[in-house]
């Protein structure tokens, strides 16, 4: 009997294994990548037009803080929690001593390239809950525990933001596959034509798709990744910027200093070099 168009397999051809049935529901994965969450107690917090390529969550205990970005300077409240995207450029200053907890993150080559701003949330009783949680696994020093509440305390934060940041939802699905193979093949040395090939394009088309949806060329946006990449292991791990260069398909030290300088207006030991905070 011939089988039902409504079942797939959803294993692979040839694949040993069986697996049939019908698909009702596939969501995209998603990633939760937290590099660091940190309490600090800040006497000054002087950051010139920062520019980094994860998400920042803020969590002020105290006023003192303020965040400005194109000219509006937002004092940080306590009992608010902040959300800034990657690529959001801003600067920081102090009136006066203040604590806070943040976070440093990323959720994936699509969340990641959010709406930039600053996004600011009353604290809710779970995430005033979360940060107690946090506190504790921070007195347990002698303690070795997996600290899920961080996951926890993003995730509670980041569903509150609004629909409207989340470009790329808009993007054309074939433009999507190829951003997704290029971010998780970015140590790789890729050309426009392979990338094509995973996305069922020509190269032709593939690089008038990026130019419509994101108005830069598929190369650049591997860059980008590659960039992003780079300066997410010089901030957070101590690698030798050579061997940062190459995982991240950036040929060489001087390829690499030569890109971030063009691209981010610094080299890879003065971003090392720049606050955490």
């Amino acid at each position: 009997m011939p089988q039902s168009t409504s079942f797939l397999s959803v294993v692979p051809p040839g694949s040993a294994h069986r697996v049939f049935g019908h698909r009702s529901v596939a969501l995209p994965g998603v990633t939760v990548d937290i590099m660091t969450t940190r309490k600090i107690d800040l006497q000054q917090w002087e950051l010139l037009r920062l520019n980094d390529p994860y998400w920042r969550l803020y969590w002020p205990l105290e006023t003192g803080g303020v965040v400005e970005i194109d000219g509006t300077q937002t004092a940080l409240k306590p009992g608010t929690v902040y959300l800034i995207p990657p690529h959001t450029t801003f600067s920081t200053t102090t009136t006066g001593p203040f604590s806070k907890w943040y976070a440093h993150f990323n959720l994936g080559p699509v969340a990641d390239r959010a709406a930039p701003g600053l996004y600011g949330y009353p604290a809710t009783p779970l995430m005033r809950s979360l940060i107690q949680a946090l506190a504790k696994l921070g007195d347990e020093s002698n303690t070795v525990r997996f600290p899920w509440v961080s996951t926890q305390l993003v995730a509670e934060v980041v569903q509150r933001l609004p629909d409207s940041i989340w470009n790329q939802e808009r993007l054309d699905p074939r433009v999507l596959k190829a951003m997704e193979f290029m971010n998780q093949h970015m140590g790789l040395k890729l050309t426009a034509e392979q990338i094509a090939r995973h996305a069922g394009l020509s190269v032709r088309n593939l690089n008038h798709l990026f130019q419509q949806e994101l108005q830069l060329p598929p190369m650049r946006i591997l860059l980008d990744y590659r960039l992003d990449e780079a300066c997410r292991l010089l901030r957070h791990t101590d690698d030798s910027i050579e061997g940062i260069a190459e995982s991240c398909g950036l040929v060489n030290r001087h390829y690499f200093s030569r890109m971030m300088r063009q691209y981010r207006n610094t080299s890879p030991a003065a971003y090392r070099q720049e606050s955490l905070a």
